[in-house]
């Protein structure tokens, strides 16, 4: 299954975003729930119109929780830049974006939201703005769709313009052993220990009648 991954500065709408798409809310915390900001990695799933299933880690875009949209980024086929029309570029705009670079994100977009926020002559500035922003990146040239959760503008585009990129995405490698990441450990009473992570290769599968494994995202 492909793995979608945003990024973006704080409160630039990326959790909405998600929600909007999938109606799951990946801010699940109840912290996280209180402040109106992301702490830690959010997951959700979405069925593209093509059929195709993908997984989607949100992350925080607080600077104090670098480490985490680290963990969250790590791993992904698809990269969504996210940035808010009323904003602009802001520093953890850039800070992803270089943390894209470093790890070699096969592919990405830019998802301009709040657009209802804003007029269209402002959100041209905010597009032209960002063309230079991403001068250099491995997100140069990457389509822009604007878009916003609260009226549903831009929503059908994004999940098509989602589809077509990962048409051309490059399949994920399998040397015959899978490879798991791990991004959370916790033990759930009655399970156990559980583990979370974005398989980067290979593929999982049960081993035993004892042990369980599945894909995670």
């Amino acid at each position: 299954m492909p793995v979608i991954g945003t990024a973006g500065h704080v409160d630039h709408g990326k959790s909405t975003l998600v929600q909007a798409l999938t109606g799951i809310d990946p801010d699940r915390l109840r912290e996280e729930k209180e402040r109106g900001l992301t702490i830690d990695l959010g997951f959700a799933w979405l069925t593209l119109p093509s059929g195709r299933d993908v997984g989607i880690v949100d992350v925080p875009g607080h600077e104090r929780f670098i480490k985490n949209m680290l963990a969250g980024a790590g791993g992904i086929d698809l990269a969504l830049l996210v940035v808010a029309a009323d904003e602009g570029a802001r520093p953890q705009t850039r800070e992803h974006l270089a943390i894209l670079d470093l790890l070699e994100v096969p592919a990405g977009l830019v998802v301009i939201t709040k657009c209802d926020l804003v007029e269209p002559e402002y959100a041209d500035l905010v597009e032209a703005e960002l063309e230079e922003t991403l001068e250099g990146s491995r997100l140069e040239g990457a389509p822009v769709v604007r878009v916003s959760a609260a009226t549903g503008q831009g929503l059908e585009e994004l999940t098509r313009q989602i589809d077509s990129l990962l048409d051309a995405a490059p399949a994920k490698r399998d040397l015959g052993r899978g490879r798991l990441p791990i991004d959370r450990a916790f033990t759930i009473q009655g399970f156990g220990a559980v583990v979370t992570g974005t398989l980067i290769d290979g593929a999982l599968e049960e081993l035993a009648r004892k042990w369980r494994c599945c894909r995670a995202a």
